[in-house]
């Protein structure tokens, strides 16, 4: 385990330590997620974890949130995060935020390898492989 912190409350998102370096990310039900969120999430992770590793479980399920344009390319472009999230995993359980998710992997185009999924375990899966 990195640090002995496994739960982070932010305006409006919530991350928590999982297990081998993967942290889980929740948005708020029911919110546009904007830029200074966006910027609070990288500034909490970078924080956290203080140069190391990690990679990122999105879960979306029974959330219907939206993201603005500038937040989603600050996500995929954050030039000081990059170094260290190596994988976002994104689990989806309805169509708009499938569509906004695929969105975001094809226009946005993170620099972070990023898969949609619609089940959690497959996306642990996937984000516990080694590269």
């Amino acid at each position: 385990m990195i640090d002995k912190v496994t739960y982070i409350k932010l305006k409006h998102a919530e991350i928590s330590y999982l297990h081998k370096n993967i942290y889980l990310l929740v948005f708020e039900d029911d919110y546009e997620i904007e830029i200074q969120d966006a910027v609070e999430i990288d500034k909490a992770f970078i924080e956290l974890l203080k140069g190391k590793e990690f990679s990122v479980l999105v879960d979306t399920q029974q959330r219907f949130s939206s993201i603005s344009n500038e937040a989603r390319n600050f996500f995929a472009n954050d030039p000081e995060i990059l170094p260290f999230r190596k994988k976002i995993a994104i689990v989806v359980d309805n169509m708009p935020t499938k569509l906004l998710a695929n969105f975001f992997i094809r226009f946005n185009k993170p620099q972070t390898p990023t898969r949609l999924f619609t089940n959690y375990d497959k996306a642990m899966g996937w984000l516990e492989e080694e590269d």
